[in-house]
C-alpha cells in the first residue's frame, strides 16, 4: 500500500501555534512516515512565521514534503501567492475567514493561485476549538472541560483572540457549498475541502460529484471517520475518485489512523484499485506527481 497523507499540521499537537511547535518535528515525522509506509506529506504551515519554517522543511526534505503555505485571506496581500510560488510551495491552506469563501473580495487570491498552478486546501465545516465539550479529555488531556476559574480564563482568552479578527469570523463562512461557486468560476483550480465538510457531508458529496477538480479529504479523527463509515457515503454519495486520505492527527495516531481506514475500506468492499485512488493516486494527480 502506497500513501500520500494530504493533511498534516507542521508541529507537535500539544505545542501547535507556539514558537516551539516545529522544533524537532520534521525528524519525528520522517520516522513516523517510514514506519507507516507514507511516501509524501502535505505539510500545512502555522500562522505567523510558519511559512518561513515550512520553506526550510521543504529545502531539507523535498522528497517527503508537499508544502502548503498558510494564507490569511483577511490579512495577507495577494502578492503572498506569488511568494509561495517562488519558494517552490505546492499549494495553499486557508481557514478562518470573516466572509464566505466565495466572496468576490477573495477572487484575486484564487486568480493568482490559478495563474501559478497552486492548489488550495480549504477547511470546511465546523472549526474546532481548544476544548471538546462532548468527549472532554478522553482523547487528549488538553481538551478537558474547564471548571470555575479555568473556564473564566478560557472565556477571557477566547474573547481577546476574537477581537483581533474582523467581525463575521465564523464556521458559517467555511461551509462546503461555497467551494461550489469557486469551482464554477475557477474550473482549472485544484480544490481540496477538508474533513468532507463535517458535518455537512451530503453537500460535500454532491458538489464533488459534478465539479472536475473539487476533492475532499477524509481527515478529522474519530468523529469524521465514524460518520463517513456509518453514513455509507463512499460509493453511494461520493466515489473514490473524489476522495483523499488525510490524517490530521498527532504523530502517535498517524499509523493507527491509516490502518483503521484501510480496514474500513476493506469492509466496505472497495477494490485495491479504489483504495489506491484514495490513498495515493488522486493526490498524486493533484500535486503533479507520478500517479501510475
Amino acid at each position: 500500500m502506497r500513501v500520500i497523507d494530504t493533511h498534516v499540521h507542521y508541529g507537535f499537537w500539544d505545542k501547535l501555534f507556539t514558537r516551539e511547535a516545529e522544533r524537532g518535528f520534521l525528524e519525528a515525522l520522517s520516522d513516523t512516515c517510514a514506519d507507516a509506509g507514507i511516501e509524501k506529506i502535505a505539510l500545512l504551515a502555522n500562522p505567523g512565521r510558519g511559512n518561513d519554517k515550512l520553506a526550510r522543511a521543504l529545502e531539507e526534505r523535498p522528497d517527503l514534503v508537499i508544502a502548503m503555505g498558510r494564507l490569511e485571506l483577511d490579512r495577507d496581500p495577494v502578492s503572498l501567492v506569488e511568494d509561495f510560488y517562488q519558494r517552490g510551495f505546492h499549494g495553499i491552506k486557508i481557514i478562518g475567514v470573516s466572509k464566505n469563501y466565495d466572496d468576490p473580495d477573495y477572487y484575486p487570491y484564487y486568480e493568482a493561485a490559478v495563474a501559478r498552478g497552486l492548489r488550495i486546501l480549504f477547511h470546511t465545516g465546523i472549526q474546532g476549538g481548544p476544548i471538546d465539550y462532548l468527549a472532554g479529555g478522553a482523547e487528549d488531556e488538553w481538551k478537558a472541560i474547564p471548571q470555575g476559574k479555568d473556564e473564566e480564563a478560557l472565556v477571557a482568552r477566547l474573547g481577546k483572540q476574537i477581537r483581533r479578527e474582523r467581525y463575521g469570523f465564523s464556521s458559517a463562512r467555511m461551509q462546503p457549498i461555497y467551494l461550489d461557486t469557486i469551482a464554477f468560476y475557477f474550473p482549472e483550480l485544484f480544490i481540496i475541502g477538508a474533513h468532507l465538510g463535517w458535518p455537512d457531508y451530503r453537500t460535500s458529496c454532491a458538489v464533488a460529484r459534478w465539479r472536475p477538480r473539487l476533492y475532499f479529504d477524509i481527515s478529522g479523527g474519530d468523529v469524521v471517520h465514524n460518520h463517513i463509515v456509518e453514513g455509507g457515503y463512499i460509493g453511494k454519495e461520493i466515489g473514490p475518485r473524489k476522495l483523499l486520505y488525510g490524517s490530521d492527527c498527532d504523530l502517535k495516531r498517524m499509523k493507527p489512523d491509516l490502518l483503521r481506514w484501510k480496514a474500513a475500506f476493506q469492509k466496505m468492499g472497495l477494490s485495491e484499485d479504489e483504495q489506491d485512488m484514495i490513498f495515493y493516486r488522486n493526490a498524486a494527480h493533484i500535486f503533479g506527481l507520478d500517479a501510475t
